[in-house]
């Protein structure tokens, strides 16, 4: 007599899309909100030459490209509390301003994971602080990429308050992009998503910033950088931040 065909068990858990490891994501799908957020931005142009291999050549620069360094500290979001710090070039693509993201640096994985993999942030790991009580107006702070590695240093003096955030001028753009598991094949995702980051402010001060990059660097090409003319720094505190993702304009419907 033959023994019956023994019946071996299969997994239980759904494929429900969840990021890896399925059995524990990585980060939560919640809304984006960022609560108790600090946010230093200051804006200025470079010649276009220090950028251009820096950037798809889809995109199109001006000669004087304007870019923006951003330094944050978010309070606690659903990712965690964490600091960042934002490299952006503006950018015109199929007729529209962007704010193209060049590189990320911040301090939670949940984060960078979040980031990359569903709206295409290019964020790695690093360390940023922002010094508010230095004992003078200054506002200082830094970006390390590896730790004790400082790759951007700013200061910034506030000179005047205003109780509104501007409106952001224009959306940001990133490149999501996974490459194929086949040696020489096309990627297996790649495409542009419009973002953005919206912010209601209890203050929000405007004053004069400066950025210093410390070091040439052949690993880190974007801190190759000489400032030509700054065009405007601001100082927001005690700030609630979403992140916004834009939607895709809907096909007509043919009857």
């Amino acid at each position: 007599m033959h023994k019956p065909t023994a019946i071996m068990p299969n997994g239980t858990l759904p494929l429900n899309g969840e990021s890896m490891p399925i059995f524990t994501p990585a980060y939560s799908r919640a809304r984006g909100i960022f609560t108790n957020t600090t946010a230093v931005g200051i804006s200025y142009r470079v010649a276009a030459s220090q950028v251009t291999h820096l950037v798809p050549d889809v995109l199109e620069l001006e000669e004087e490209p304007l870019m923006t360094s951003l330094f944050l500290s978010y309070g606690m979001s659903p990712v965690g509390s964490y600091t960042e710090y934002a490299h952006q070039v503006e950018v015109t693509y199929k007729g529209s301003k962007f704010h193209y993201n060049l590189l990320f640096i911040l301090d939670n994985d949940a984060a960078i994971f979040a980031g990359r993999e569903l709206l295409g942030f290019p964020k790695v790991l690093g360390k940023s602080v922002i010094q508010e009580f230095t004992g003078t107006r200054l506002v200082t702070g830094s970006t390390e990429r590896p730790a004790g590695r400082k790759m951007v240093e700013f200061e910034f003096v506030p000179e005047q308050m205003d109780t509104n955030a501007p409106p952001p001028d224009r959306w940001m753009l990133n490149l999501r992009n996974i490459p194929s598991p086949h040696v020489g094949q096309p990627p297996s995702v790649q495409e542009f998503i419009p973002v953005g980051l919206g912010m209601k402010c209890d203050e929000v001060w405007t004053g004069k910033g400066y950025i210093n990059f410390p070091r040439k660097s052949i690993s880190d090409p974007w801190v190759n950088l000489d400032i030509l003319r700054y065009e405007g720094s601001f100082m927001a505190r005690n700030a609630t931040a979403e992140l916004l993702v834009r939607q895709p304009p809907q096909k007509p419907v043919c009857y």
